[in-house]
């Protein structure tokens, strides 16, 4: 049968509700609409500050869907089914730079209204912010190229999963432990590969797209928080991550499930479509005590 894309999905908002979606357009920056609109604090000390499902009392953010329509705004609701929409042409200059983890980063302002929209549902000032169009903030130079670029996501354009390792990490889970591919937030999802072989792959082509894994993708807290509840019924699958797929080599470790990625031919990848695995390289260091990595006696 060969591997094949799974499924498809866009996080138009960040940390926000994941949208499954037929086809992802990809730009050099990751999927069109990924990451694009994105919540920061509006007090001091943390003003500017991006703000996650991470933050205190902000796992309800899953619960927070985000549309984009075809005229360039985008739908935002509340679990109630209260929305608003935004357009970009409503848009100002933020006042100051907002910040994604070590990058400062120009953006646009949605304005007062939108933002007490979102304070009253979190329960703390904040404001909503869009990257501009002709900004660019560049990956991680650790492990990419210079002019790779990336939008409000944490660090890489795309981040790719794969369901035969997710079938065996449930495999480890505590019983009645259900623990689904949407709490590992990725933008592309294969079938077909064997249990972790996408930590040796080095770059698939779909169609016309080529992807380059570049970097395992650490763990968080986001992956204990049910996405569908917004709130986190238990630390799994991080205990048992912990166990499992725990691994140090040099300046990276952490708990690693996934592949971040980085596009190095554009086009659009489809639900179903074929991947060809255009080369591998080798384990990297950080899984080498691991208990779940590839079986190489299982890969052609």
């Amino acid at each position: 049968m060969g591997i094949k894309v799974s499924s498809c999905y866009i996080y138009p908002l960040k940390s926000g509700s994941g949208v499954s979606v037929d086809k992802l357009e990809l730009t050099q920056r990751g999927p069109k609409h990924d990451r694009l609109w994105m919540l920061v604090h509006d007090q001091a000390p943390n003003r500017g500050q991006f703000i996650t499902q991470r933050d205190r009392s902000c796992e309800k953010l899953a619960l927070v869907k985000a549309f984009p329509n075809g005229d360039g705004s985008t739908t935002f609701s509340k679990p109630s089914g209260e929305s608003l929409v935004v357009s970009v042409g409503d848009l100002s200059l933020y006042d100051g730079v907002v910040h994604v983890w070590g990058d400062e980063c120009a953006a646009m302002d949605a304005g007062i209204t939108v933002a007490h929209w979102f304070s009253d549902y979190l329960g703390q000032p904040c404001r909503l912010v869009r990257m501009p169009n002709d900004f660019v903030r560049p990956a991680d130079p650790v492990y990419s190229r210079q002019g790779d670029r990336v939008s409000f996501a944490d660090g890489f354009p795309l981040l790719v999963t794969n369901t035969a390792s997710l079938d065996l990490l449930r495999k480890h889970l505590p019983v009645n432990t259900e623990i689904g591919m949407e709490r590992f937030r990725p933008n592309l999802v294969l079938e077909g590969a064997e249990p972790f072989e996408e930590d040796i792959i080095h770059e698939i082509k779909i169609g016309d797209v080529i992807l380059e894994f570049v970097k395992p993708c650490a763990r968080c807290k986001i992956t204990t928080i049910d996405q569908v509840e917004g709130c986190s019924p238990s630390n799994e699958p991080l205990r048992t991550l912990g166990l499992v797929r725990h691994g140090k080599a040099g300046q990276l470790q952490g708990l690693f499930f996934g592949q971040n990625a980085i596009p190095r031919e554009l086009g659009t990848v489809r639900t179903g479509d074929h991947v060809e695995i255009r080369s591998k390289k080798p384990l990297h260091p950080v899984f080498e005590n691991v208990a779940l990595k590839p079986d190489f006696s299982a890969i052609p």
